[in-house]
Formats: C-alpha cells, structure tokens, sequence
C-alpha cells in the first residue's frame, strides 16, 4: 500500500488517500443494452441514455477454519481428550466499498483485465466523497468481521474458529450503468449494477404538464 496526496486548488494537499499495489477491472455481465431495459420496465415507453462507470472497491479473500475443542471417546462412559479434528477451511472472497467502507461477502472470485493504480485512483470523484476512505487496515477488519459473522451462523458449540487472511487487500474496479433519461410524464437517473442487474434510483422528478 502507499499514500497519494490529492492536491487541492493553490497548491494544497487535502488528506492522502492509501491506494492499493495492485487493481482489477472488472468486466460487466450485464450489456449496456440490457441496462437500458432495466430503466424502460421502470419508466415505460422512455428514452434513455446509458453511460459506464468504475466504482473503487477493496477486495481481500480470508481464510476461515473450524476446530473443534474436544471430542469424546466412543468408548466407556467417560469423556477422553483426543485429537481435536479441523475442518478443511474456506476461502472467503470480501468487497469493500471504497467510498463508504461497507463490505460484503462476494458469490464469486473477481476476475478481469490488470490496471494501473493511477486508474482505479481516477474512479475517485471529490463531489462523491463523503469523509475519510477506508485504508486496507479498516478494510481488513470489516473483511474478518464479516467472515466472523458467517461462519459463526454454521458452527456447532464448541468449535474454535482461526481466521487467516489468503490475499491482501487489492484494488477492484467495478463495472456499472448510469441511465438517465424519461417519457411525457417523468425524467430519472437510475445506477444499474454492471455484475447482476440490481439496480438504485438515484433520481426521479415528475415533469411538469403543459
């Protein structure tokens, strides 16, 4: 990881962003076509425009096991401390915004095109920013808490859980569609996810009559 100082008018420096080594971009699942559609079941017989955007995000994989603490012995009556068995682990794929800090557990393992830092840096837009960005410390902590939280959710009573992370934190450029246009009776902005289709309304007005 390294600091970049993001200079500001007059020669000023604001606080320095940590970026990461390494960044990926992402190709997007869903065309600009069918982005474009998402918007028009949305807002029936519109015209619309559709633009690609990068969102930054911080991706780390951890590794999580399972360990139980004792067994008992399947002979006699009495407990007997034996060999305590493991699990064989899972790799957990985690995404952080790198806007907000909010992480999730990712259903796939990122791939894509190798990028220069200086690109997943320029996704970054000043008027977006709100507050401090997660440096890769923040990111490794949502990152275990969210492993925690999963695995937690499966284990039995008495197991122990060691948590080791697989990847460090790189940088993830994330594909998705800003579509923007309307019909007689409303205009609207609308993001659309370029890996699954979901989608957030950023913006509607309802368009004043005659």
């Amino acid at each position: 990881m390294r600091e970049h100082p993001d200079s500001l008018p007059g020669g000023g420096e604001k606080s320095e962003l940590i970026v990461p080594e390494s960044a990926l971009r992402l190709a997007p699942n869903i065309t600009a076509a069918e982005a474009r559609a998402v918007f028009e079941r949305k807002l029936p017989h519109a015209t619309a425009e559709v633009r690609k955007v990068l969102h930054p995000f911080w991706w780390t994989v951890l590794s999580a096991r399972t360990r139980s603490i004792f067994r008992r012995a399947e002979r006699s009556g009495f407990a007997a401390p034996v060999p305590a068995e493991t699990s064989p682990g899972q790799r957990m794929n985690v995404l952080v915004n790198a806007y907000s800090g909010k992480g999730y557990l990712a259903d796939f393992v990122p791939r894509g095109e190798t990028v220069v830092v200086a690109e997943w840096l320029d996704s970054f837009e000043s008027s977006d920013q709100a507050g401090p960005q997660p440096g890769p410390d923040d990111v490794r902590r949502t990152a275990r808490s969210l492993v925690r939280t999963k695995v937690l959710k499966t284990v039995k009573l008495g197991m122990r859980m060691t948590i080791e992370e697989a990847a460090a934190p790189s940088g993830i450029l994330k594909p998705n569609w800003v579509v923007t246009g309307g019909n007689d009776k409303y205009s609207a902005t609308i993001l659309v996810d370029g890996l699954d289709s979901s989608h957030y309304i950023v913006r509607v007005e309802k368009l004043t009559s005659g």
